[in-house]
């Protein structure tokens, strides 16, 4: 189904934040897939907006890695390919074994709050859920820099791969439970090289079981 036939209309005084908030949701919630084209003019046209809203809607969704422009294709829904996967880990990797180094108790008490969040949502099969509490645990870790422009290329990054993880819909299993709490009980006990460790261990996990999947999807 085309970008334009599944949004929906939108008040004419509508700012080009909102009508990016509203592609924003449906992206995210796999309703405009990765590779779907976004037509400018009819795009506009069902959003009932002029195409300088939507060209400024879609420059905030790119700034996020949400959509890409192709100089001969135009713009459309991110599609990440394997190293494209690679680089997000690496960063994620980067910002979140600084946050941990940071981290205080407050902090850490968020951690165990968001880890017990993601267990009962696994255990009530509700997979969007446990997503959202698997990345709300790695944002407490980056959120301990203290620095909104770290925070902000943080979220981009999980914006991106939760692209990826839609588009494979059930075949990516999410991480355990037993991994995150891996990385708390040192921290609780004080020994943030075990933390750091089992971060370490549990990021290079899930980015191999991610990058093995993309490239058996578009191979």
């Amino acid at each position: 189904m085309s970008a334009e036939a599944l949004v929906p209309a939108v008040d004419r005084t509508t700012t080009g934040s909102q009508v990016e908030r509203t592609l924003r949701e449906l992206i995210l919630e796999g309703k405009l897939l990765p590779g779907t084209h976004l037509r400018e003019t009819q795009l506009a046209s069902s959003l009932g907006v002029s195409r300088n809203t939507l060209r400024e809607a879609l420059r905030g969704l790119a700034e996020q890695g949400l959509v890409t422009h192709h100089p001969h294709r135009g713009v459309v829904v991110t599609d990440l390919t394997a190293d494209d996967v690679a680089d997000l880990f690496r960063l994620r990797l980067v910002l979140e074994e600084a946050g941990l180094g940071r981290l205080g108790p407050e902090g850490i008490e968020q951690l165990g709050e968001a880890t017990d969040a993601f267990a009962e949502a696994l255990d009530r099969g509700d997979a969007l859920e446990a997503l959202e509490r698997d990345f709300e645990f790695h944002r407490i870790l980056v959120a301990a820099l203290g620095s909104a422009r770290l925070t902000a290329t943080h979220e981009r990054a999980q914006g991106e791969l939760r692209l990826v993880l839609l588009q494979l819909d059930r075949e990516y299993e999410p991480p355990q439970v037993a991994e995150h709490r891996a990385i708390l009980d040192p921290l609780r006990k004080g020994d943030r090289d075990s933390a750091a460790a089992a971060l370490t261990a549990h990021l290079n996990r899930a980015a191999d079981r991610l990058q093995s999947l993309v490239h058996v999807k578009t191979s």
